[in-house]
């Protein structure tokens, strides 16, 4: 295929512009059908890499779907009433307790790496961080080594190998995308080798509540070690010495799409700023994913339409809302819910250190940390944007 054709179907889409959609018709029609169909000489690399991206998109539907051919087949349910009773008093999602879930082995399975090479996902350190663990000197033995396997195989099996001689940290994770994409690569598995690159950081990665009322779906982020975003999960994990990410712009800016801009929701949320106060000893660290908001196309609905208004309904009423996207799909260019290969960079910045904890924070510390959050969030941007092809792009926060 052309590669204008290719660029033209793989960038972002201002559905606002007719002159947009008079090009996109025009040079498309001009393309022979076969073209927008995947080659059959596609590399098998590339086709592990689509399916392990199809994998994150459907595995809620599919995880679902298996569950209840479970129950609805008497022959399984010597596991799934068991297990039904054991979801239905579990708390573990909300309880701050999710690091004795995780799964070294899960986490480190080949197809999240074959996921974040689908895009490619990459990550870049700005800053070296302390760690929160160290390993525990012992008095005539050798300390074992502290790479990222020593380091999680220690932590669930012995915590006495280890101890804490640093600070927490709060990752804020922007923008948020369509589907969280960077977040889940880099902070939810080892495809970007998080272990490797800031050892002794055990960090959960929080997400929507609803989620966990999923059953089976719930125990698979765990394994992953994802949580739910809730203020009293967040500072039981912080008080266990466990790491959290926050995607701060929430559900909110999952519907923002500009044109040469990168539109952030932030001027109003603040509750991670708290969070970093109740806890104490705890370090905010800003974070951009470049890339994250180009994978896939957002259809803005006129304001007053209905899918306007039933988006705000849904993002009132259930506290998660559905932009309308589109980009590929898993043998065709054209359409489909699989997002583009465009390459998604997430650049960890400085830590801003919280040192003293508050039981009651007050607004003028919490505008004071929530300003320079903003600075070095604004610093990491422009100081990369010229190396990841977002040099003629302005961020701005509209929220």
């Amino acid at each position: 295929m052309d590669e204008a054709i290719q660029d033209l179907r793989r960038r972002p889409v201002d559905h606002r512009s007719p002159t947009h959609k008079e090009e996109v018709k025009g040079k498309l029609s001009s393309a022979p059908l076969l073209e927008s169909c995947c080659s059959l000489r596609t590399p098998v690399p590339r086709r592990i890499q689509t399916v392990a991206v199809a994998w994150y998109v459907s595995a809620l539907a599919i995880i679902l779907t298996c569950f209840l051919y479970s129950l609805a087949n008497p022959f399984l349910w010597i596991f799934s009433i068991p297990y039904t009773i054991f979801f239905m008093f579990d708390r573990t999602p909300g309880n701050g307790n999710v690091m004795s879930r995780v799964s070294p082995w899960f986490r480190s399975l080949p197809i999240w790496r074959r996921y974040c090479e689908y895009f490619p996902i990459s990550l870049v350190k700005t800053a070296n961080l302390e760690p929160t663990f160290t390993p525990r000197e012992s008095k005539g033995e050798r300390s074992p080594s502290s790479g990222s396997k020593w380091f999680w195989r220690k932590w669930f099996n012995s915590n006495d190998q280890l101890q804490r001689t640093g600070p927490r940290y709060i990752f804020g994770y922007h923008p948020h995308g369509v589907g969280c994409l960077g977040a889940f690569g880099v902070f939810g598995t080892e495809g970007c080798n998080w272990s490797k690159l800031f050892p002794g950081i055990p960090v959960s990665l929080l997400t929507l509540v609803n989620q966990f009322q999923m059953p089976v779906y719930r125990d698979y982020l765990m394994a992953l070690g994802v949580s739910a975003v809730s203020r009293k999960n967040s500072l039981k994990t912080l008080e266990r010495d466990h790491s959290i990410c926050i995607v701060v712009g929430g559900a909110r800016e999952s519907l923002l799409q500009g044109v040469n801009t990168v539109d952030l929701i932030l001027n109003r949320r603040k509750g991670f700023i708290r969070l970093a106060l109740e806890a104490g000893n705890v370090c905010l660290v800003p974070t951009f994913a470049f890339g994250e908001a180009n994978c896939y196309n957002i259809i803005q609905p006129k304001n007053g339409s209905f899918w306007k208004k039933f988006q705000l309904w849904l993002k009132n009423n259930v506290g998660f809302t559905v932009p309308l996207f589109y980009a590929r799909g898993l043998f065709n260019y054209d359409f489909g819910f699989l997002p583009y290969r465009t390459p998604v960079t997430v650049v960890v910045g400085k830590p801003i250190f919280v040192e003293k904890r508050r039981e009651t924070p007050t607004d003028e510390e919490l505008d004071y940390y929530h300003g320079i959050y903003i600075q070095e969030l604004k610093k990491i941007f422009y100081e990369n944007r010229d190396k990841y092809g977002f040099s003629d792009v302005e961020l701005r926060i509209v929220g």
